[in-house]
């Protein structure tokens, strides 16, 4: 058996008319390094490189969207884990050429700084590379990944204190097949981010609404409505974080809501399981099942059409 065919599993897995999906059941080549991610080892203690990060992601033209302490989540919800914060933001230059390319790419951006703290007491930043990010949102590689690939090594490397970051690792098992969910709506694109956001009850919270396609005129041409919505369940992510901390970089889970080229509302999800399966987690853990039933029955209900 070759070694792509011993890193990857057929599940058989059927959500939103998808089909199969591949889940690559294998752990990280590297601890803490799944596949399409950069690890930077930093030079600053972890509360400096969250603020670094945050400066860095200004100093390039971008906005912070949201920061949010895992730890702190962790915490509340009862259970302990290292120092862990997810910091997500960027430039509309570095996110507009994707999300022209595709709307669902709003699935992946703005781009997400996870900060850990290191045995040593020094942090590391690990984001997704820019490959990563166009394979899984199905848009090809340069140009429109020019200006992400560009911004998100130099807020990398400047808020790590580092001259160039490392090469993401590769893309072993990585599959876009499956990897957002949708469902048509019948309202319009503020309307069921409206009905989305209503209806995620306790224990989940709403922690952030982005406007993707704010500003997008200038330059233009304007984005047609796309907004992502982040969704924090603590008690369902913590045990996760805890048993594969490189997993906290891919939440709180998000949802992308997009007027598609047709006028037809779309509501788009990551592959929980997919997502899981990247860091090294079981596809059937609960809080992994749990996560994926909360995010359909979600979506279904923004998009009217849960039972």
């Amino acid at each position: 058996m070759g070694a792509l065919a011993a890193a990857a599993l057929v599940v058989g897995a059927t959500a939103c008319g998808t089909g199969d999906s591949v889940y690559d059941l294998a752990p990280p080549a590297r601890p803490g390094q799944p596949a399409g991610t950069v690890l930077v080892t930093g030079s600053s203690s972890f509360t400096e490189t969250v603020t670094r990060i945050q400066d860095a992601i200004a100093k390039a033209g971008g906005t912070v969207s949201q920061v949010v302490d895992h730890a702190a989540d962790a915490k509340a919800a009862g259970v302990t884990i290292p120092a862990n914060t997810v910091v997500i933001g960027g430039s509309p230059a570095a996110q507009l050429p994707l999300l022209r390319g595709d709307q669902s790419a709003g699935a992946v951006l703005p781009e997400r700084y996870l900060i850990r703290q290191g045995a040593n007491g020094v942090a590391t930043v690990t984001y997704d590379g820019a490959d990563y990010v166009a394979a899984v949102a199905g848009v090809g590689a340069a140009p429109a990944t020019r200006a992400l690939a560009s911004e998100i090594a130099t807020v990398a490397a400047m808020g790590a204190g580092v001259r160039t970051p490392p090469m993401a690792a590769p893309l072993v098992g990585v599959t876009p097949t499956g990897f957002l969910l949708t469902t048509a709506g019948t309202s319009s694109v503020g309307s069921t981010v409206a009905q989305l956001r209503d209806n995620v009850g306790t224990p989940s919270t709403v922690v952030a609404t982005i406007d993707l396609a704010a500003g997008s005129e200038n330059p233009g041409p304007a984005l047609r409505a796309t907004t992502e919505v982040l969704v924090s369940t603590p008690e369902a992510e913590a045990p996760l974080i805890a048993a594969a901390p490189s997993f906290g970089l891919e939440m709180p889970m998000r949802f992308v809501v997009w007027d598609d080229a047709k006028g037809v509302t779309q509501i788009g999800y990551p592959d929980v399981k997919l997502l899981a399966a990247r860091h090294g987690l079981p596809v059937a853990d609960p809080n992994v099942v749990r996560l994926a039933n909360d995010a359909a029955r979600l979506a279904a209900l923004a998009a009217g059409s849960a039972a």
